[in-house]
């Protein structure tokens, strides 16, 4: 059976609002997985997630905007399983304070720097949201740690996360610096160290997809 396509939704000042965003992210009895659809860390963290059949909700800026244009259809069909939600505004930095508020704590993956990361970095910190920075980012910031399966698995535990964002570089930046595979590689084991904590909080007893959200 073929997964389901992306499912799209429109957040607006009536449908949905953030509260209702919020709903759907916690729609599910496990952890989901968040990022902000942009090229790169977003994309990449999704893919991972969905591999790992993680809940994955991805929210994008007025008209599904990336960093080269809207978000194509081939990018979309790899994104097959996730739901995509659109905010009303176009503006990158209103959809990192938006993805930021809605999470209950963020995982940076930054190997290549940019004034997106220092953004989530910067939200986290204003709305009191606590920031795990993996090993390997060029830019430290207080509470950055290791990038072992077990430390990242027992930080989002004792963040007692229902909502992960994963956060990190544009595909162009990880592009020129050459950090794509290392990008990659955190970003599955912060999606292997996801699985842990929704097979926490569901006793192992459900498949974890099944508790997604289902296509509208």
């Amino acid at each position: 059976m073929s997964p389901p396509r992306p499912t799209s939704a429109r957040a607006n000042a009536e449908n949905p609002n953030a509260e209702d965003l919020r709903a759907a992210l916690l729609r599910g009895p496990g952890i989901c997985v968040l990022t902000g659809g942009q090229t790169g860390v977003d994309t990449v963290a999704a893919a991972a997630a969905l591999s790992a059949s993680l809940p994955v909700h991805l929210v994008f800026p007025l008209g599904f905007r990336q960093e080269d244009g809207p978000i194509t259809p081939a990018r979309r069909r790899a994104l097959r399983g996730a739901v995509l939600h659109e905010l009303a505004s176009r503006e990158f930095r209103h959809r990192t304070r938006t993805c930021v508020s809605l999470s209950d704590a963020v995982i940076l993956i930054d190997p290549a720097g940019g004034e997106g990361c220092l953004e989530t970095q910067r939200a986290a910190r204003d709305l009191g949201r606590p920031l795990l920075g993996l090993a390997g980012q060029r830019r430290r910031e207080p509470g950055t740690g290791p990038a072992g399966l077990d430390d990242v698995a027992a930080w989002i535990e004792q963040a007692q996360a229902r909502v992960l964002m994963i956060a990190g570089c544009r595909g162009s930046l990880l592009a020129a610096a050459g950090c794509e595979r290392l990008a990659a590689d955190q970003a599955a084991l912060v999606a292997a160290a996801a699985g842990r904590r929704y097979d926490h909080l569901t006793g192992g007893r459900l498949s974890r997809r099944a508790a997604g959200p289902s296509p509208r």
